[in-house]
């Protein structure tokens, strides 16, 4: 496909987790100096304004990463990669306006449509119907899949870290699942997307971990669930159509599970009764909430869910290299009634969750008001004095 180092692999890390670090600290002062904050407030339980271009840096480190390390022999050999990065730029424009006024769903939906459409033309796209109808089947699926990772990734950014880390873990695993057994089974492209990927997304974690300097916004969450779902559109892992869907669906399982859970115990509490409510439902009661309600610390919840992409990531390589069918759905069934289980576990604090966010959220936000006020007043001679956005609760999906 085109002419590389035969192992950049290490390059490609570094200059992704170097230029994360190098850039975050730039950010997160241009963000505060131009008043891109996102501000405490709905069912968001910050105590301070905090930074939100999480996207921005990431998709630059990625970028600048695989572009500076990669040689190419023709332009054709860098069309498939150009056609990726060219919908993660749109998707984290998308983010940015939505982080600053939330978008109609109507709007979201037919962007991710466009992008899929640009993807395609690209040659990214996935393969489960025959080529008809201008391969239209494929590319509604293909629509299909990038919106539900990235509504999943937007609702799992709830906690400082937790996005973030999933996905440098997700990263990780697309890596060593393109690496292969060999040389035959290698996916060469597909590695160096998930290095790059893996390497930008642990520079952000110095600054997003608890308690966090910048948060992905909007623009990071949608990124990011793209660039995940449209990596995973691009590789190829099996002849086996079973363990073609079983295998992205296991490395994606958690922010998958949060979705589902989420949902879930919505409907069983009777909080939502239609879809179109459970979409639009905002509530502190997703996975890492409800590891907070089981007395976990902000970091001992993101560790767990850590643990949980872990898990799914062992398991969808076990999945991809076990030749029998019956033990890979049998390995895959484990795993899946471990989620169960945990489900459970998670459903019965559910309820104790929402109980005592009210109290959290009322000290935080007068924390956050008390320090807004001040830092207003302190910076009101200054030529770029703006008010603190004030946003509206983020939706969870992109729906509305």
């Amino acid at each position: 496909m085109s002419s590389v180092l035969n192992y950049p692999h290490l390059g490609i890390f570094i200059i992704a987790w170097f230029a994360a670090d190098l850039l975050f600290p730039l950010l997160i002062k241009a963000a505060r100096r131009l008043r891109l904050l996102d501000r405490p407030g709905g069912h968001k339980g910050q105590a301070h304004s905090i930074p939100f271009l999480g996207g921005v840096g990431i998709f630059i480190a990625f970028t600048l990463s695989v572009v500076s390390t990669l040689r190419f022999e023709e332009v054709q050999a860098f069309a498939p990669l150009m056609g990726l990065l060219l919908g993660g730029a749109v998707m984290v424009l998308l983010g940015l306006l939505d982080d600053f006024r939330p978008i109609n769903a109507v709007i979201k939906l037919f962007t991710i449509l466009g992008t899929t459409v640009v993807l395609a033309c690209f040659g990214i796209t996935l393969s489960l119907f025959p080529d008809v109808m201008f391969n239209i089947p494929n590319i509604l699926l293909t629509a299909l899949w990038i919106a539900g990772v990235t509504s999943a990734m937007n609702s799992l950014d709830n906690t400082d870290g937790v996005a973030g880390g999933t996905s440098a873990i997700a990263g990780l695993f697309i890596f060593l699942i393109a690496w292969g057994t060999n040389s035959a089974d290698a996916q060469p492209w597909l590695s160096y997307l998930g290095i790059a990927l893996f390497g930008g997304c642990l520079g952000f974690l110095r600054y997003n971990s608890a308690p966090a300097k910048i948060y992905l916004g909007d623009n990071g969450a949608f990124f990011l669930g793209y660039v995940l779902s449209t990596m995973l559109v691009f590789g190829h892992y099996s002849a086996d159509p079973i363990k073609a869907i079983l295998v992205p669906c296991l490395v994606l399982s958690v922010p998958l599970f949060d979705i589902v859970l989420a949902t879930a115990l919505r409907f069983r509490d009777g909080d939502v009764r239609t879809l179109r409510e459970a979409v639009v439902y905002c509530g502190r009661d997703h996975t890492a909430h409800l590891l907070i309600a089981l007395r976990f610390s902000k970091r001992q919840a993101a560790l767990a869910i850590y643990a949980l992409a872990i898990c799914g990531g062992l398991t969808g390589l076990l999945v991809l290299n076990t030749p029998t069918t019956a033990i890979y759905l049998s390995i895959t069934g484990i795993y899946l009634s471990f989620l169960v289980g945990v489900g459970m576990v998670l459903g019965r604090v559910r309820q104790r969750a929402l109980a005592t966010k009210s109290e959290s959220e009322m000290a935080a936000e007068q924390a956050a008001q008390q320090a807004a006020d001040a830092e207003v007043s302190t910076k009101s001679g200054s030529p770029l004095r703006r008010p603190i956005r004030h946003r509206l609760p983020r939706r969870e999906s992109l729906e509305v």
